[in-house]
């Protein structure tokens, strides 16, 4: 691709250039070579750019070097969109002859099944959906227009899944909920007839679980982004534009707001409410409801080991020192 297309496609000016290089890779400023576009977008990267082997860079502001340049206003989001154009994802359509699928499964247009996937009775796939082999859709589940989902992917019985949704590998959407009663001194299985419902636009990250609600649905909202190896539990409601960071956990009926960042490793425990536009820092565990509007926090940071043992040898005598302030 000729430097000048980019600078038309996205209004951009050319410095040091007439455009006619040829872009054939986009990379980071240090790891960039002959033939590749990189960016900076801001004055604090400057000085890498004096050490890149890019052919070009797309920049915020004219900058006083050598190298051939396209200003734009936001590089950054300039760059997003251009490895969208130039890396487009594979188009695929066709079902494979290996894949096992009920007579009764109703199938749109331009879809993808391959090798192996198991669909089985009263499935719905709408138009441009792609299932990657080895994937298991159970009775009664439907898949929304453009959904991907990628290898390995386990979805139980009475799914529902809206428009746009990613599902990347090895992620099981809709198993039995975490819940027994007591019986005889020994802990009985009850048995969870709801289900899950994914609305559009939603990607889930590989290795995630969401449980099926026991009689009612668990619910992940439009837009919502969730990382790998998140655990969602029967009976919860993600909100709209939400981020689950990796190796978030989210016990039994929790309720989280609209565009709620819970960072990686935050723990959630059942029957919590979050309120909208919450942040919760890493590491913290919620154990009551969080009003909205407020970043919360409790990880604590890394300590070198020799001081945190000191600091516990203080901490375990505190009882103590109280005690005599007293």
């Amino acid at each position: 691709m000729k430097l000048s297309e980019i600078a038309k496609i996205f209004n951009g000016q050319l410095v040091n250039t007439d455009g006619n290089i040829d872009i054939k890779g986009l990379k980071n400023v240090l790891s960039a070579k002959k033939g590749d576009l990189t960016f900076i977008a801001d004055n604090k990267h400057l000085k890498d750019l004096e050490k890149t082997g890019a052919s070009a860079v797309l920049t915020f502001k004219k900058l006083d070097l050598q190298i051939p340049q396209i200003v734009v206003k936001d590089p950054q989001l300039v760059f997003y969109k251009l490895i969208e154009i130039m890396f487009p994802e594979e188009e695929k359509t066709g079902i494979s002859e290996n894949a096992k699928i009920s007579k009764s499964t109703k199938i749109g247009k331009d879809v993808y099944i391959g090798d192996f996937t198991v669909i089985e009775e009263n499935v719905e796939i709408k138009d441009g959906v792609k299932i990657y082999p080895h994937c298991y859709i159970g009775k009664n589940t439907i898949i929304g227009e453009n959904s991907t989902l990628y290898p390995n992917v386990v979805i139980y019985r009475d799914t529902i899944i809206g428009k746009n949704v990613i599902i990347h590998s090895g992620s099981v959407i809709a198993s039995d909920g975490f819940g027994y009663y007591q019986k005889g001194g020994k802990h009985k299985k009850i048995k969870h007839i709801g289900r899950v419902v994914i609305q559009d636009d939603v990607e889930i990250g590989a290795n995630t679980t969401i449980d099926r609600a026991m009689v009612d649905e668990t619910v992940i909202k439009r837009g919502t982004k969730i990382d790998n190896l998140v655990m969602i539990a029967h009976n919860c409601q993600i909100g709209e534009n939400t981020i689950l960071v990796s190796q978030v956990g989210i016990a039994g009926s929790s309720k989280i707001g609209n565009n709620v960042i819970l960072a990686g490793q935050v723990g959630v425990a059942d029957h919590i409410t979050i309120g909208d536009n919450v942040i919760v820092a890493a590491k913290s565990g919620v154990a009551k409801d969080l009003e909205p509007n407020k970043v919360y926090g409790s990880g604590f940071q890394a300590i070198e080991w020799s001081k945190w043992k000191k600091i516990l040898f203080y901490f375990y005598k505190l009882p103590d020192i109280l005690k005599n302030i007293k």
